[in-house]
């Protein structure tokens, strides 16, 4: 009887709890359908994320502060503006219309130390324009142009880098085969052959004392052309050597530590390390497939963007090799490092699928990788933001280095000790642009009327016709069709050709032309000469060798690189581009730079 009811106490405590435990879980069901009631309502974004890749999401619901510790300069391509980003953030901070087809910027720094290796002085940010021809000067502290410095005509100036005074800016002609040394200060250019012809000088730079005062400095460039890397001497300047490198050499950099000039061969898939001291390849390394820039943090690694591959490796630089390698997504083209060392920043030419569609052209994206040894997210893409544009190279600097002027911190600061111009400039205004149907009609030209016609047919990776010709005074008319199928190698068939034709007819063409559709655009060829004409948006490994000429022939006969109306093209004046601000060949807009 005891042991009975002593079972039937225990029988009910225990139904009790079980009671009680349904009624928890009842309760607790129920707050969670009312959270989730609210997350499905409320924010439909949150409830949806869990099912998306990883590379969509971000990995970290508190990587986006107010304030970013630093900021990414980024050369915005065709936009012509330098695009300013919050890192690790990624929020776009502004953009700093500069001119038409940007491509490199370079930190101030008094030395040469200073670019490559993150310690800028954060006074100014020189930035390349491709298409105009010409360097502008902004002014870190007000976030403005300040100048432009207009190179001779013919050049074609696709990258800068700073000399070891800091006083100096050195460039490649690609479109030209020739090189540049320019003062900062007063815009005097010095410009020097490189021969033979073709020659296309690509991505250069100086390599680094680091720390060794004997040590000689040299300038080394990438020439895809001669698939080598030229060697010039400083002062005065002159070409010195060539060293043979891996086919269509890229990016061509100088590693903080002085030991090493760091070539990514772009169709040959492989790292050249040449030797600053005896001026000869030190070892080559095999590397993703499609390598083209190098950037590298202050442990002794270097990273390096892999477009064919949609990769970074990772290069370890004491033992020359590569150590890691990330997934970008997709097509990487140009890659910057932070001074912190924890993230490197994929700047990718391709976003297929990503993002919603805009129309007829898409956005490409920035991509924020987490290398941070130890980080449990190391290797994985944190952000990927839609950017506008056809952005090329960037350079990080800490956030601290550019002067907070709010709260009455300009009045405190006194940083604006004279006059100190802003140039705005308008530079599409003498643009005629349109879409048509499929152009059918077979590549060349043709009268209709009083206008040249020309057909031009784009594919990877060239156009025909390849030369064209008209003369001075002639009214074009120019109907650009990409015909292309596919470039083979990317993850979209529908990849977009660019048709820039150089200098004065710049703002005039710069043509974005997807499949399936023609572009057209008319000016009057009023100024003489050979003026090349190129592929301004990234359509695959041989974008850069996509080229063509354009010649207007005028009074003193057929024209080619040494006779045509250079001088005149310098100014540009016609176009409304910075009217009666580039004057010669040689000057720069405004006179010495201010003192901050």
């Amino acid at each position: 009887m005891f042991v009975s009811f002593g079972f039937g106490v225990l029988n009910k405590i225990k139904i009790t709890k079980e009671v009680k435990k349904m009624k928890v879980a009842r309760r607790l069901s129920f707050v969670f359908a009312v959270i989730a009631f609210f997350a499905w309502f409320v924010m439909p974004g949150i409830a949806v994320s869990a099912e998306r890749d990883w590379h969509v999401t971000e990995a970290a619901p508190n990587d986006a502060p107010l304030q970013d510790p630093m900021l990414m300069y980024n050369a915005g391509g065709t936009d012509g503006s330098v695009a300013v980003f919050g890192v690790p953030s990624m929020r776009t901070y502004r953009h700093i219309l500069v001119g038409v087809d940007l491509h490199e910027p370079v930190f101030s720094a008094p030395t040469n130390e200073g670019t490559k290796n993150l310690i800028p002085d954060g006074k100014y940010l020189y930035v390349n324009d491709k298409a105009a021809n010409t360097i502008g000067v902004i002014n870190l502290q007000l976030g403005s142009l300040e100048r432009l410095i207009s190179l001779p005509f013919p050049f074609g100036i696709h990258h800068i880098t700073l000399g070891p005074d800091g006083k100096t800016l050195y460039a490649s002609g690609e479109l030209t085969g020739k090189m540049a040394k320019i003062d900062i200060a007063t815009g005097k250019t010095q410009v020097i052959d490189w021969g033979p012809a073709p020659s296309a000088p690509d991505y250069l730079d100086i390599n680094k004392k680091a720390g060794n005062p004997n040590k000689k400095q040299y300038l080394f460039s990438g020439n895809y052309y001669h698939s080598t890397v030229g060697v010039f001497e400083l002062n005065p300047f002159k070409l010195v050597k060539e060293i043979p490198v891996g086919k269509n050499p890229h990016g061509t950099d100088a590693e903080p530590k002085g030991r090493y000039i760091q070539v990514a061969d772009k169709l040959s898939a492989t790292l050249t390390f040449i030797d600053v001291d005896k001026l000869a390849v030190k070892k080559v390394v095999p590397a993703g497939a499609g390598p083209l820039h190098n950037v590298f943090d202050n442990k002794g690694n270097a990273y390096t963007s892999c477009f064919v591959a949609d990769a970074v490796i990772k290069t370890d630089l004491n033992k020359l090799e590569v150590v890691d390698e990330y997934p970008i997504h997709y097509r990487i083209g140009h890659i910057a490092v932070s001074p912190d060392d924890n993230y490197v920043l994929a700047l990718n030419k391709f976003s297929t699928g990503l993002f919603s569609p805009t129309g007829i052209r898409w956005p490409v994206n920035h991509e924020l990788l987490d290398v941070k040894v130890g980080s449990p997210t190391y290797g994985k893409s944190l952000k990927i933001i839609p950017v506008d544009g056809e952005p090329h190279n960037a350079k990080v600097i800490f956030a601290n280095l550019v002067k907070d002027w709010t709260m009455g911190q300009g009045e405190k600061g006194g940083l604006i000790s004279g006059s100190t111009p802003e140039i705005r400039p308008v530079h599409l205004g003498g643009a005629k642009i349109a879409y048509l149907p499929l152009d059918t009609q077979k590549p060349g030209i043709v009268q209709k009327g009083d206008v040249k016609e020309i057909h031009v047919k784009a594919f990877s990776y060239g156009y025909v016709p390849r030369q064209m010709r008209v003369n001075k005074g002639d009214k074009v008319r120019i109907i650009v069709t990409n015909i292309d199928k596919a470039s083979g190698i990317t993850k979209n068939p529908d990849v977009i050709m660019g048709f820039t034709i150089y200098g004065p007819y710049a703002t005039r063409t710069m043509l974005h032309i997807p499949r399936g559709v023609s572009l057209m655009t008319e000016f009057v060829a009023d100024y003489a000469g050979e003026y090349e004409i190129y592929c301004e948006t990234f359509c695959g490994p041989l974008h850069l060798e996509m080229r063509a000429a354009f010649f207007v022939d005028g009074p003193k006969g057929q024209s080619n690189l040494a006779t045509g109306d250079y001088d005149e093209a310098a100014e540009q004046k016609q176009l409304g581009v910075l009217p009666g601000q580039i004057e010669g060949g040689n000057k720069a807009v405004v006179p010495a730079l201010n003192q901050l």
